[in-house]
């Protein structure tokens, strides 16, 4: 037993006994402890009652001799103090050396199972793992179901595109034909078309519309009531007008929104069945119905009493299609269009409009609003079994599998659901008049929300999440629901968040700081054990003298771990909560949403080098990177001084391979944020670079008040030629005293 292994001072052996922890058999009392160090020390105590001090002296001996022989005094990190009974005189040493082993079995047992330090670093590392595993999946979108039909709605909404006048869908068709050609064709004669022509096909069975110069309009369009028309589900050639392709004609399908056209062609790849023309016309025939009673029965404002046979188009889109032609027209004007969204005098605005406010009920049943497609079946059943249709007509079930698979795939990971009131958000498209969808808020008052946060989704949602995520929708509501507006709202909310965070984790902070300023004398502490990684003895002693220096300046040098573990679940709620702010949806700042990532804007090469969001992104990127390479490295700027005199001082490969290892660590994390900026929404991209930017004002601001506190400590702050208190008392009684004398 080396002198380093022995407890000698009788105040640890006090502190040892007052623990009242014990194992006790006929000849030994063993008291133990866990100690600091990392490895065994042992005291040894014989009272008077085993004999004079010769036999007390030849006691301890054997039980240090019994004590070798089973402990591992460089691994096990156990005080123990061994109290001998006077019946150890009258036993063989064998049976005392059992005795004493059977009891040592005993107190390492329960080491192993909870005080072993690289066990205890297994299950923290494991743990930990464990926790953001569950962290990453246990939290859940809020978007309820209603949200998610309007997003099914606005994926794939209504196949019948609805007009005011014949005009104005043969305007619309020759708008369609200048779009598929590369020839600037000022005007398509309906007597030019032709319905399902094959431009290959010599077969002239087919005939051509208006025959006679008579426009047969029938053939086009069928009659909603007076004011509405709507356009056949046809496939329309138009001779006259060339392309590369095709010198002929261009062809195309009217009547399908394009999410229908490619179900149509991939149901075709797997031969399946898929519906006729007519099909459409009467399943949206259904669809409208549907939404004119639940607005009836919802009593929207501007949309009261509607019926079919009297229904406008102005009522179904929110805007007139002279409207829709200036804004054609003159796609900046951002007046016309704002009143086109949110109404005005003459019109409900397209935010208001039939399609946009009651559209969900395509894909939801309020019996059964899981089921997103219970209202698509039954209404298939209705059409396939009345006059004039057949099964082979309608929805196939393999046709129905495949639409209910891709939208639910195209509404699986929705999350801008977190919304203060009702309103339109989200983006499905680069349409201004059709990117938004409503989105239902999350409770009348924000307890209601926070309540049904914790109820229907989670713990941490309810704790953290919901709170951050209404916290940065008020703030854009007060900014004005712009890009700009997004982008300070989630500037405060970041302040707020890290300074809130600062105030839980400053003790470590502050340790963190302590653990710089002290490596000057740590290196002095490897300098004087400069073999600690050979020899037992050194290494010993230099962690019994690192670890009194830790407890003299009261740092815990594990400090850092506590800041990852509090950041780390704090990072996935903060993640979470911008991700389902629904306000950063809404509109874009230079081009940029900051509900997409990064990197599918960067990847994202159309319009480029012009494209503005493009640049943004980019931008974004390189402060986001440059801020946390910055905020890493700036302890070790501020501490150059420090870091130097360390450099000099330390010789020890350990200590070398203790600062390769933190600042390979620091390198990793720091690059992991940078790699998880280009997948996560860009507002994290925006609050890792304002994190940053805090996170070294609050480096400078601790390093300069420790370095004013180490000065005012060394005394560098006094001014000699200043008469204190005290010496003005003195001088002032010494002249009084000597004015007495004299």
């Amino acid at each position: 037993m080396k002198v380093i292994n022995r407890v000698k001072k009788y105040r640890e052996f006090k502190e040892i006994f007052n623990l009242k922890k014990f194992k006790r058999n006929e000849i030994y009392t063993v008291y133990y402890r866990k100690n600091e160090f990392g490895f065994t020390r042992v005291g040894i105590h014989v009272s008077k009652r085993n004999g004079i001090a010769v036999t007390r002296v030849k006691i301890k001996r054997q039980v240090r001799a019994i004590l070798d022989s089973y402990l591992e005094y460089k691994t096990n990190g156990l005080d123990l103090i061994v109290v001998i009974s006077p019946k150890y005189n009258t036993n063989e040493f064998d049976k005392n050396k059992k005795l004493l082993h059977d009891l040592l079995k005993q107190i390492t047992s329960i080491k192993e199972k909870w005080m072993n330090k690289k066990s205890l670093t297994k299950v923290f590392g494991g743990t930990a793992v464990l926790g953001a595993v569950l962290l990453l999946t246990s939290c859940n979108s809020f978007c309820s179901n209603l949200d998610t039909s309007n997003y099914m709605f606005g994926y794939n909404g209504m196949n019948t595109t609805y007009f005011e006048s014949y005009e104005q869908g043969e305007q619309y068709i020759l708008d369609t034909f200048k779009a598929q050609s590369n020839v600037d064709v000022e005007k398509v004669n309906l007597n030019c078309l032709v319905l399902e022509k094959n431009p290959n096909d010599t077969n002239d069975d087919l005939p051509y519309v208006g025959e006679d110069g008579q426009n047969n309009h029938e053939l086009f369009f069928y009659k909603v009531n007076d004011n509405l028309f709507a356009l056949k589900n046809v496939t329309i050639y138009a001779k006259g007008i060339s392309t590369v392709e095709n010198t002929n004609g261009v062809s195309y399908t009217f009547g399908l929104n394009d999410f229908t056209k490619t179900l149509i062609t991939n149901a075709a790849n797997y031969n399946m069945i898929t519906p006729s023309a007519s099909y459409w016309e009467e399943l949206d025939r259904k669809v409208l119905n549907a939404m004119i009673e639940e607005t009836n029965a919802s009593s929207l404002e501007n949309l009261t009493n509607l019926s079919l046979e009297t229904l406008t188009y102005e009522q179904v889109y929110g805007y007139t299609s002279t409207q829709l032609s200036e804004y054609k027209n003159d796609t900046t004007n951002e007046e016309l269009l704002n009143e086109m969204l949110e109404g005005g005098e003459n019109n409900i605005g397209r935010n208001n409009a039939l399609l946009a406010r009651t559209g969900f009920v395509k894909y939801y049943n309020e019996e059964n609003p899981t089921d997103k497609f219970l209202n698509i079946k039954n209404w298939n059943n209705e059409i396939v079994t009345s006059e004039g249709f057949s099964f082979d007509d309608g929805l196939s079930s393999n046709f129905l599998n495949l639409i209910s698979t891709t939208l639910n795939t195209q509404t699986a990971n929705l999350r801008t659901c977190i919304t203060v009131n009702d309103g339109f958000y989200g983006h499905i498209s680069n349409d201004p008049l059709n990117d938004t969808v409503l989105i239902e808020g999350k409770g009348e008052d924000f307890y209601e929300g926070w309540g049904r946060a914790f109820s229907e989704h989670g713990f941490l949602e309810g704790l953290l999440v919901y709170p951050i995520g209404t916290m940065v929708e008020n703030f854009a509501h007060i900014f004005g629901m712009n890009g700009y507006g997004q982008i300070f709202a989630v500037l405060l909310a970041t302040l707020i968040i890290r300074v809130l965070f600062m105030l839980v984790t400053m003790p470590s902070t502050l340790s963190q700081q302590k653990m710089t300023l002290l490596q000057p004398e740590i290196a002095k502490l490897q300098q004087k054990y400069p073999n600690a990684n050979s020899n037992d003895y050194e290494k010993q002693k230099l962690a019994a003298a690192q670890m009194a220096l830790y407890k003299k300046y009261k740092v815990h040098p594990f400090a850092s771990l506590l800041i990852i573990f509090i950041q780390f679940p704090v990072f996935i709620c903060v993640w979470n909560a911008l991700q389902g702010s629904a306000s950063l949806s809404r509109d874009a700042v230079l081009g940029l949403r900051l509900s997409d990532t990064i990197w599918s804007v960067l990847s994202n090469f159309s319009g480029w080098p012009s494209n503005p969001g493009w640049w943004t992104a980019l931008v974004l990127v390189i402060l986001m990177s440059a801020a946390q390479i910055v905020s890493m490295l700036i302890p070790n700027w501020l501490n150059k001084k420090k870091m130097k005199s360390v450099t000099k001082l330390n010789n020890s490969s350990s200590m070398n391979q203790q600062n390769k290892t933190l600042k390979y660590t620091q390198w990793i994390m720091t690059i992991f944020i940078i790699f998880m900026g280009f997948t996560l929404p860009s507002a994290m991209g925006v609050y890792w670079f304002a994190g940053a930017i805090i996170s070294i004002i609050q480096s400078v601001i601790i390093h300069y008040i420790f370095i004013a506190r180490s000065n005012k400590r060394n005394g560098k702050y006094k001014d000699n030629n200043k008469e204190g208190f005290n010496d003005k008392v003195k001088r002032l009684f010494t002249k009084k005293k000597e004015g007495s004398v004299q």
